[in-house]
């Protein structure tokens, strides 16, 4: 019996060896397997980190490469220039390319700039505002060059073309006793051209008038004539219903400028010196004005709008000269009624209302505004063309 017994305690032990053998083998296989998968990711681990930085280099050198080069910094902007510096800084210990960039970005800073980067202690965004204040500076600094050397030209081309005027026109400016400096002015020369060609013919009495005009415009208003800004305010004094807008559109501009002339001159007495078509021409000027003031503001706003709602109908901005014909008289009853008629659509019955009472209180017409006054002060004699109001030389107008 104990030797059945053991017999059976044998075999068990046999079949527990043959089990337990068999449990290491794979206990070996899987400890294998495990370490060439630690192995193989390892690999691939040490792969990727050397194709990362491998790419890093390569955009590294992509914005260093250039800021070593003396054109690059030309036209470099703050955001270039540190972003530079900071990949500078965080390569040049361990590549060449880094290296010699720092040293170039330091001196190109501490030259321009007047930034020592050794002291920035990482501070990109000081870097970054204190390179943009300089170029804001420097750029400021140079358009104001550049303004002035431009100016400078001009003024020796104007300078040039005046002698070249003043050789020309040298014997109409002694009779008339024109100023050196009023050469610049083009209408001038112009009537001065005109009055040299007229000379002994029936022409000369109004060429004559012609340049005289030219004079007392230019002592009245400066060689350069009135500014937008001035003319805008004298409009705006005797015309209801004008806007900025007018004052942007080239024809109602140069309306303006030709009534304001025709206005002047009358008050100077230049109707009395024979200019009988003055009167004509301060009415042409005034339709003109009148024609457009309504109607053009309204084209403006509505192509401004753009809303089908807020447009209302208008005349064409440019009318033509038999609409020009029928444009009523000023201060009749006719004109305010076009007038009130071209407000529509700007504002309430009330505010309409009002404006046109403001333009009766306002009316002068024209005819009153160039005709002569009935007593004016006899103008100290002189020889026809030397103009009106104040004498001349040729070093300029004398008070």
């Amino acid at each position: 019996m104990s030797e059945e017994v053991e017999d059976v305690l044998e075999g068990m032990m046999r079949q527990s060896l043959v089990a337990g053998s068999q449990l290491a083998e794979q206990l070996a296989r899987v400890r294998q397997q495990l370490l060439r998968n630690a192995e193989q990711r390892s690999e691939q681990a040490a792969v990727e980190a050397q194709r990362s930085i491998a790419a890093d280099r390569a955009l590294m050198h992509s914005v260093l490469v250039p800021a070593t080069r003396d054109e690059w910094w030309e036209g470099a902007q703050p955001e270039q220039i540190t972003r530079a510096h900071t990949l500078a800084e965080a390569w040049k210990d361990y590549d060449p390319a880094a290296q010699a960039a720092s040293e170039k970005i330091k001196v190109e800073v501490k030259n321009r700039y007047g930034i020592d980067t050794s002291d920035l202690q990482g501070d990109g965004e000081y870097l970054q505002d204190h390179i943009a204040v300089q170029q804001r500076l420097e750029a400021a600094a140079k358009a104001a060059k550049e303004h002035a050397e431009a100016m400078a030209l001009v003024a020796a081309a104007q300078a040039e073309e005046i002698n070249r005027r003043a050789v020309d026109l040298h014997q109409e400016m002694a009779r008339h006793q024109v100023p050196r400096e009023y050469l610049a002015n083009d209408d001038l020369v112009s009537a001065l051209q005109h009055s040299q060609a007229s000379l002994g013919t029936e022409a000369e009495p109004q060429a004559d008038r012609a340049v005289a005009e030219r004079l007392h415009l230019i002592e009245h208003n400066g060689i350069n004539g009135p500014s937008i800004e001035e003319l805008k305010k004298e409009i705006g004094a005797n015309y209801t219903g004008t806007r900025d807008s007018h004052f942007a559109d080239a024809e109602f501009l140069s309306a303006a400028r030709d009534w304001h002339e025709s206005k002047t001159l009358a008050e100077g007495g230049f109707v009395e010196k024979g200019n009988t078509g003055l009167e004509a021409r301060y009415e042409k000027a005034e339709k003109e004005l009148f024609a457009r003031i309504g109607p053009m503001g309204q084209d403006i706003e509505d192509k401004v709008l753009k809303d089908p709602n807020t447009q209302t109908p208008s005349a064409s901005v440019k009318t033509s000269e038999a609409e020009q014909a029928t444009v009523p008289a000023y201060g009749s009853a006719e004109h305010y009624a076009a007038f009130e008629a071209s407000l529509q659509g700007t504002g309430t019955d009330a505010q309409i209302k009002g404006r046109v009472a403001a333009a009766r209180g306002q009316a002068t017409p024209p005819r009153a505004a160039v005709q002569a006054p009935t007593k004016t002060p006899k103008a100290r004699k002189a020889r026809a063309g030397a103009g009106a109001g104040r004498e001349r030389s040729q070093d300029g107008p004398t008070r």
